[in-house]
């Protein structure tokens, strides 16, 4: 969502019934290590839910090296399940391919109290930085798109406590 890795692309508000955005999935590459992982967002099934958030239109529908590079981004451990799913764009109804948790996967952490998730996302860094880095840029770019679900409100004032009664630098568990 605020790091799309592309050039050429086109972002509008959307919602999609059913499902839901939790920091559910283990990273232990990425945000993390297998001895300190982090927890990464997905997309999950959810009766009732709607998950509002931005649709992003590719530009490169006739370029193999752009879909393959998307794929390979999202689909490389395997934890997602592509699916077409129907989002909400302004009044318009339209597919769209989402990338949503598979449950049954070893990399799905679950539900957790966002206590613990908190002390996860505070201590975790990885090959692509800090997992609290990852987490206040996704709660910006959700702000800047659509309201913040109280989940993540939540969450980021644990996360805000946690960080505070640490010495900079400390990534302990």
């Amino acid at each position: 969502m605020w790091d799309p890795d592309f050039s050429g692309f086109e972002r509008n508000r959307a919602k999609l019934a059913g499902f839901r955005r939790s920091f559910c999935i283990w990273t232990a590459h990425a945000r993390g290590t297998p001895d300190a992982p982090g927890l990464g967002l997905g997309l999950r099934r959810e009766a009732g839910a709607t998950c509002a958030g931005v649709a992003i239109t590719l530009n490169c529908t006739a370029d193999r090296a752009c879909l393959d590079a998307l794929w390979e981004r999202e689909m490389w451990t395997g934890i997602y399940r592509p699916e077409w799913v129907n989002a909400v764009v302004g009044q318009a109804s339209v597919p769209a391919l989402a990338f949503v948790v598979d449950e049954d996967h070893p990399q799905f952490a679950g539900n957790m109290p966002l206590a613990e998730a908190a002390r996860l996302i505070a201590r975790a860094e990885g090959t692509f930085g800090t997992c609290r880095d990852y987490f206040f840029e996704t709660v910006r770019a959700l702000q800047e798109w659509t309201d913040l679900p109280d989940e993540f409100a939540e969450l980021e004032a644990l996360l805000r406590a946690e960080l505070s009664t640490r010495p900079p630098g400390d990534r302990s568990g």
